[in-house]
């Protein structure tokens, strides 16, 4: 048999024949010189309880004042290092909308669709000053001692919150970005400067302590590219990540826009609406990711720091394109916390194995099986992988890895065939398929969807050309 390299991100492009390639639930990490491969793939964190907080979508989260607080509907949450919560009372939030969370160190700052609310202690007041503007604010952070804000779309007008208090708003505190007549969607605070992204343009603003108002633009900064989904644009590994207006995503350099899409990743993003997409991040083993959520593509697309590639996340076990179920990710306690789109807060963690109680499909998509224009008979597969991993009782004892074969280039595939991973501390198995067919443009998937460790070494093949 031959070894055959694994596929290590999406690559199924216009053109699935040409190659299949797609990673669900798995990501690539290069191993150790001397390894008994160069990469290997593992499975993406599952979803241990942290705790419960309502019964609503966890639409924000933020840890502040020593605490947690979570957005679950219309509720705010208090809860502390143990999972425990406290409803906080006050003002209530709309329903609908985007939801962004910051904090001064004093008060946390919460914009609900386009209102401002503060909370301090276990009281949420909505924003009621005389110059907060009347049409509200579309975005929220913070950056030395300022609330950071921008009202309507069209304006591109953006404001300040008093020091250390985001109550309070002054007449004078207003500035517009003016570079290129295109609005203002979104303000990000990165490190001392201030991110303001339009439709069509980006700018950066920083603090020179002028008056009236503190900020001015950077010369030198301003980005012909804008952005063409407000909720994508986050921080993470020292740098700004956005999804631009023209459907490709990228990370700054300087004040350079690169691309860190692939024309794999581009065509999930060619058509439909994408303005929706909502970014997350995490970092977890030394990757830190970057996760774009498309709702109304039902995909989600991760992006991988530390190799430049790109891998998929869904819920559940179904094997069309499904989003991840997580709505937003902070960091609070030592640990990554992730909000369900059905209520919850979950530890992201490396060891558990399911998201709560669902099960993860792990999937990998060879890259094409090709017997040169031939017919071929593929006679045997082995998955290469860490074996005797099954759990000592219940679902995973006898855990399972699934192989299917499609025969048209990976446009239809037939019927699930099994073999053993190994009961715990069974590692004399191995994974292995015989007399799958023939074909002449072969693609193998191979997935587990059984709650245990997944270390995918690679695939080997017997392939026969038969000649024409």
């Amino acid at each position: 048999m031959a070894r055959s390299p694994i596929a290590l991100g999406l690559a199924s492009g216009r053109s699935r024949p040409l190659n299949a390639g797609r990673l669900v639930n798995l990501y690539a990490e290069q191993a150790a010189a001397g390894s008994i491969t160069q990469w290997v793939l593992y499975g993406t964190p599952g979803q241990k309880t942290f705790a419960t907080v309502g019964s609503g979508t966890i639409r924000a989260g933020r840890e502040a004042l020593g605490y947690a607080y979570v957005l679950s509907g219309q509720s705010v949450y208090r809860v502390d290092s143990s999972g425990n919560s406290l409803i906080c009372t006050g003002d209530t939030p709309v329903a609908t909308g985007t939801a962004m969370m910051t904090d001064n160190g004093v008060q946390v700052g919460m914009l609900v669709g386009t209102d401002v609310f503060y909370i301090t202690g276990t009281t949420v007041t909505k924003v009621t000053d005389a110059d907060f503007p009347a049409t509200g604010a579309l975005s929220i952070d913070y950056i030395d001692g300022f609330g950071v804000l921008n009202t309507n779309a069209t304006t591109g007008q953006w404001f300040l919150s008093g020091l250390l208090d985001f109550s309070t708003y002054a007449a004078l505190d207003f500035a517009t970005a003016e570079s290129s007549p295109d609005g203002l969607l979104r303000v990000l605070a990165n490190h001392k400067e201030v991110w303001l992204f339009g439709s069509k343009s980006i700018e950066v603003w920083t603090d020179t302590g002028s008056t009236p108002f503190p900020f001015t633009q950077i010369p030198g900064s301003l980005m012909d590219r804008g952005i063409g989904a407000s909720l994508s644009a986050i921080l993470m590994d020292n740098s700004v990540f956005w999804l631009g207006n023209d459907r490709i995503i990228y990370r700054a350099n300087g004040y350079q826009p690169m691309r860190i899409s692939t024309h794999a990743v581009e065509e999930v993003l060619r058509s439909g609406t994408v303005s929706d997409a909502f970014a997350m991040t995490h970092v977890i083993g030394g990757h830190h990711f970057y996760v774009l959520t498309l709702p109304t593509l039902a995909r989600t697309l991760c992006f991988d720091a530390a190799t430049q590639l790109w891998h998929e996340r869904q819920y559940g076990t179904d094997v069309s394109n499904a989003a991840w179920n997580v709505n937003c990710i902070f960091t609070a306690f030592g640990k990554t916390l992730a909000g369900t789109m059905a209520g919850g807060v979950y530890e992201l963690d490396l060891d558990t194995y399911l998201d709560g109680t669902t099960q993860i499909r792990r999937a990998v998509t060879s890259m094409p099986l090709y017997p040169n224009g031939n017919r071929g008979i593929l006679k045997e597969v082995e998955m290469e992988c860490e074996l005797g991993v099954g759990l000592n009782t219940g679902q995973g004892s006898s855990p399972q890895a699934m192989l299917r074969m499609s025969k048209d280039g990976g446009r239809t595939f037939g019927n699930y065939k099994t073999a053993t991973l190994g009961a715990t501390g069974i590692t004399r198995n191995r994974a292995h398929w015989h007399q799958l067919g023939m074909f002449r443009d072969g693609v193998v998937e191979l997935s587990i969807a059984d709650p245990v460790k997944v270390a995918i070494y690679g695939a080997n093949y017997e392939l026969e050309q038969l000649v024409n």
